[in-house]
């Protein structure tokens, strides 16, 4: 059996049903599908639709950038809660790549101070070309000779269910329950009890959730 490394994608709750009985975005058959292009200006990257991961569920590249220090939390507030394993092949899955996010976010970060040069582009297109240029197969990625500052995963195919697993660690969903008592919870614990692939993180989690069930009743 081929060596297979994981990745993560973070994905809505209320989208899991779709994924696993497929969708527009995958062709109609259970995965993800690319459904979000690398840019809007650029011709290259608005044509380049893929399928965003990360290499670890909370990457310290992403969490503890130095260069980008709010990244993650803007990254937090643009997906979704409930996370996702992919397994890669490095060897065989050959629409899977690398790119830097840095060059984007060095023209979209409003205080250049402290970004390095090779990210600071003076226009959205030339941000793009850079950001699409930047892309490595993934299996050159992990050779460790690519020093970048915000490395993202991304398919430019679909993503088949087979690939796919809900793990029980679950940071988001976590941090949701902790945080979240208001009506709004009600709502979310429902989703979160009645997705059964989210069966051992619940067992996990049941002191949490019990007390977010009594705080959302008050």
């Amino acid at each position: 059996m081929a060596e297979t490394t994981k990745v993560y994608h973070y994905t809505r709750l209320e989208d899991w049903p779709s994924i696993k009985r497929g969708s527009y975005k995958s062709d109609h058959k259970p995965g993800l599908g690319p459904s979000r292009g690398l840019g809007t200006v650029d011709p290259q990257a608005f044509k380049t639709y893929a399928v965003f991961a990360l290499t670890d569920p909370t990457p310290e590249n992403w969490t503890s950038n130095p260069h980008f220090p709010r990244i993650w939390d803007h990254l937090r507030a643009n997906i979704g809660l409930m996370l996702l394993e992919v397994d890669v092949d490095p060897t065989t899955d050959k629409s899977v790549y690398v790119v830097d996010r840095g060059h984007m976010e060095g023209f979209l970060y409003q205080d250049k101070d402290g970004i390095p040069p090779q990210y600071l582009h003076p226009t959205r297109r030339e941000a793009e070309h850079a950001y699409l240029e930047s892309k490595v197969p993934f299996s050159d990625f992990l050779s460790g000779k690519y020093d970048y500052s915000l490395p993202e995963v991304i398919f430019e195919g679909r993503v088949p269910i087979e690939k796919i697993s809900v793990p029980p660690q679950q940071p988001f969903l976590s941090t949701e329950l902790t945080d979240s008592y208001n009506d709004y919870v009600r709502d979310f614990l429902w989703r979160v009890e009645n997705t059964p692939e989210l069966k051992p993180f619940t067992v996990k989690n049941k002191a949490i959730i019990d007390r977010a069930k009594q705080q959302s009743e008050k």
